[in-house]
């Protein structure tokens, strides 16, 4: 069984709207049932770290999902056609970076969904705070392709349960200070090619 995370309700709005999922459950958070195939299950977690964790645990341990897929939108803290907005990409790793224990970053956590999604590989950064930011997006670069508020706390909590997991992510901006505007604006149109996408390949794996 496949537990799909999306962090609000508007980058799952296509995907559900495509599936023609039902709502099952709405405490603490939503939970959708795909009538074409009961095999997956749709949760809309709630933007940040401890949302997205709390849904994972729970598809995991109270709804018995045995792999976990993530998607939703990104800013892209690289450059080049692979990153322009709208483009998907597939997370082989995913990091905290504003999570330190004895002045420590946890290592990357390695994707090892079994889904071939055939789009190009990318390494995810996640924070709970935006970053709108010319001096943190150069930071991150260093460490990571894209950057969420979500994507590594889905990872580590999947880890934690020998769970595997995948990641899609589409980018609706370039994480810089003019950007939060921009993001605004891409999300709808991202969304629905997220959607659109998850969709098909869904079908027909």
């Amino acid at each position: 069984m496949i537990g799909l995370i999306f962090a609000t309700t508007r980058e799952a709005a296509p995907f559900i709207e495509l599936s023609r999922a039902v709502q099952v459950d709405r405490t603490p958070f939503a939970i959708y049932q795909v009538p074409e195939n009961p095999l997956l299950l749709v949760s809309v977690s709630g933007i940040g770290k401890v949302a997205a964790a709390v849904a994972c645990h729970a598809l995991i341990r109270e709804y018995g999902v045995t792999e976990i897929l993530n998607a939703g939108v990104c800013g892209a803290l690289q450059s080049g056609s692979r990153f322009e907005a709208g483009r998907l990409l597939c997370i082989t790793s995913a990091v905290e970076v504003d999570h330190e224990v004895l002045k420590r970053q946890p290592e990357p956590v390695l994707s090892d969904g079994r889904m071939d999604w055939d789009l190009p590989a990318a390494r995810l950064a996640t924070s709970d705070c935006p970053v709108f930011d010319d001096r943190r997006r150069a930071a991150l670069c260093a460490m990571a392709d894209l950057v969420d508020m979500e994507g590594a706390a889905i990872a580590r909590v999947a880890a934690m349960y020998h769970t595997p997991w995948a990641m899609i992510k589409g980018v609706t901006d370039a994480a810089g200070p003019t950007d939060q505007e921009t993001l605004k604006q891409n999300l709808a149109t991202v969304s629905r090619i997220i959607g659109t996408y998850l969709w098909d390949q869904l079908q027909s794996q």
